[in-house]
């Protein structure tokens, strides 16, 4: 099996599921060293890749002085390339099969806000003005989608359905189209911006479908919500940082901390493997830790 023919069938494969083409870019770098490194050991057949020689490519990334992060990306890559010749039925056996990113193994666990400090933030925005309104309306769909920031600053006024309760996302990453629901309280401070507040906005540039708006009519940017989140931070008094991904995470985790099941969380999230949501689970362990002692029979047994 021709590793430049593969390397290339793959990409083909990767643009025909609407991955970006920087995914694509830094796949196919990545892929590139990999064959680069497989020439070394005069590996010019993917068929004769086997799981030891995955292992030993991992140790030599491990001695390269680069970062973590960046040793796991190629990692991935090659993960990805495995994958998808065993789901094609071009191999039957996966030699990347249990090898772990070398990053997921040692990962910082990202801080994820309390019931305490989100409800602050949700309430944060000032009701009595039109921008304070327009943002509870973002802060609330954003903890009840979990939606991604780019995906959230391409929203477009038809893409909330507020009969149905639910936000069509259009524009996810890698082209991915999704619905997620939308809770009552993202539903009604929608519906107050969507009634009063954005058409007073849209006066000033009425051809503009994006959802949300500033003051001058024109749709609020990436940088703009940042600086938004930053902002009602600091007035919630909350002390660690906070960002539009910080809400993303704080979702997932309170629906799993909820018993919502890793799969919906998955396709809440919009992503493609299900690997990517297990990160998740690692968020609270202490509360895994009270719900396995109240839950589990073995102190039932043992007194019997």
């Amino acid at each position: 099996m021709d590793i430049i023919v593969t390397i290339l069938e793959y990409k083909n494969q990767l643009k025909g599921a609407g991955y970006a083409k920087s995914s694509i870019g830094h796949y196919i770098f990545y892929l590139n060293q990999f064959k680069e490194y497989l020439k070394t050991r005069n590996i010019n057949d993917l068929k004769e890749v086997t799981h030891k020689i995955i292992l030993e490519y991992q140790e030599y990334l491990t001695s390269q002085p680069v970062a973590m992060e960046t040793r796991a990306l190629k990692i991935r890559a090659v993960k990805r390339l495995f994958e998808y010749l065993t789901n094609t039925h071009k191999l039957l056996i996966n030699p990347t099969e249990g090898i772990v990113e070398t990053c997921r193994i040692n990962r910082k666990i990202q801080i994820t806000l309390t019931l305490k400090e989100i409800k602050a933030l949700l309430s944060a925005p000032n009701l009595s003005l039109k921008t304070g309104i327009r943002d509870r309306a973002m802060l609330e769909a954003m903890y009840s989608t979990a939606i991604r920031l780019n995906e959230l600053v391409s929203l477009e006024v038809y893409h909330a359905d507020l009969k149905d309760r639910v936000l069509y996302i259009r524009k996810g990453k890698g082209g991915k189209k999704r619905v997620v629901p939308l809770s009552k309280e993202a539903v009604r401070y929608l519906k107050e911006y969507l009634e009063h507040i954005r058409p007073y906005y849209a006066k000033k540039n009425p051809k503009e479908r994006r959802l949300f708006l500033n003051h001058s009519g024109r749709p609020l940017n990436t940088g703009s919500v940042q600086a938004i989140i930053r902002k009602y931070k600091i007035a919630a008094r909350i002390r660690n940082a906070v960002s539009p991904h910080t809400i993303r995470r704080t979702c997932a985790t309170h629906m799993l901390q909820n018993g919502a099941d890793i799969r919906y969380i998955q396709k809440l999230l919009g992503h493609r493997h299900l690997s990517t949501t297990q990160t998740y689970t690692k968020v609270m362990p202490v509360d895994i830790k009270k719900t396995h002692n109240k839950t589990h029979p073995g102190k039932e047994i043992r007194n019997k």
